[in-house]
């Protein structure tokens, strides 16, 4: 039996921040499944400070939501998609992407290994006084502030601020004033 715990803090300050793979821009890593070179699934928050190429993840399916700034063009084979704040797109993480931005914009990117995971992403504004947001242990859901502060149960237990990230498997109650997205991801049953 386990005793580590089942939700994980992780707060800004602490995120460790690396060069793109094609050393084209910084991301900020906010949760592994994995490591970095062989990942069952990853969280991170790119910097896109200038229109470009996205690396290339063959095998990997890719949702990106467009968390700062007005607007991002993906230009994609087989289509272009105008991505707007907190909109989750999903693609083919191994398929040629162009990017054209006309100021800097931050994204979140949730990367699944195809075959072995999937997830979803949802961006949720909170505001005092709502009633608590419930989480469901299903899978993993690792939690992003993007504005704002929220409170992870029903007492106060723990507050996170803007940038701060907690990873749960656990059924959690979230209130507060905030601008957050959640990235679920379930593993694939093994073959």
């Amino acid at each position: 039996m386990s005793t580590e715990p089942r939700t994980t803090i992780r707060r800004a300050t602490d995120l460790p921040r690396a060069p793109w793979r094609n050393g084209r821009g910084m991301t900020t890593e906010i949760a592994l499944g994995g490591t970095p070179d062989d990942f069952t699934w990853r969280v991170s928050l790119a910097e896109v400070a200038q229109s470009g190429d996205f690396s290339a993840f063959p095998g990997i399916d890719r949702i990106i939501v467009l968390v700062e700034g007005s607007t991002m063009t993906l230009r994609l084979p087989d289509r272009t998609r105008v991505l707007r704040r907190d909109e989750p797109f999903a693609f083919d993480g191994g398929v040629p992407v162009r990017c054209t931005v006309e100021q800097p914009t931050r994204d979140l990117n949730v990367m699944t290994r195809r075959g072995a995971a999937r997830a979803t992403v949802d961006v949720r504004v909170l505001a005092d006084g709502d009633a608590p947001v419930v989480v469901p242990a299903a899978g993993t859901v690792v939690l992003v502030v993007l504005e704002g502060t929220v409170r992870l149960g029903a007492t106060d237990d723990t507050t996170l601020g803007a940038g701060d990230v907690a990873t749960t498997g656990e059924r959690v109650e979230l209130t507060g004033a905030a601008r957050l997205a959640l990235a679920r991801i379930v593993l694939s049953p093994a073959v």
